[in-house]
């Protein structure tokens, strides 16, 4: 089950690799949710890796209260999300809706597509046959803005999305 720990934004690389050298046990997995998108330096659009969800990292644990406990060895800021007295995981539903994004690398890639009028359709990349959950679109920025639930709340999520052609 994946549970969400809110940590210092700008840390979260950094905390994800002290929980991995100091924290985590065997069949246990913390990271940080990445997307790529393109960013334009010294003239040249460069693909680039970017946090998904600020200031929020995950873990993949059936043994969250062990974890919590074991992550006091990390002197940064970190709590792991709960309702009241009780840790909570992410919804199944969101779970899966994360992993088809990210896959097992956790990044969810740039994607490509084009427009058929005013019709978006996604040829490659995370975001492929989820044109549905496009909310609105940057064609200039190359990002498209998706809603995706966690934790019961609606949080808007950049993603790169490059707009080959329009037919």
């Amino acid at each position: 089950m994946w549970y969400v720990i809110q940590v210092n934004t700008g840390h979260e690389s950094e905390i994800v690799e002290q929980c991995k050298s100091r924290v985590v046990t065997e069949g246990e997995e913390v990271f940080v949710m990445l997307g790529e998108r393109k960013k334009r330096i010294k003239g040249e659009w460069v693909l680039h890796q970017y946090h998904l969800f600020p200031g929020y990292i995950f873990i993949d644990t059936d043994r969250i209260e062990d974890f919590f406990i074991r992550l006091k060895d990390i002197p940064s800021m970190t709590k792991v999300l709960r309702v009241g007295e009780e840790w909570i995981p992410i919804y199944r539903e969101e779970e899966s809706y994360l992993k088809m994004l990210g896959g097992d690398e956790h990044i969810a890639k740039f994607s490509e597509g084009y427009l058929e009028g005013e019709k978006l359709i996604i040829t490659e990349g995370a975001l492929e046959g989820y044109e549905g959950k496009v909310k609105r679109l940057l064609r200039h920025q190359r990002l498209v803005i998706i809603e995706v639930q966690l934790m019961g709340q609606t949080v808007e999520v950049k993603l790169g999305l490059e707009v080959v052609k329009r037919i």
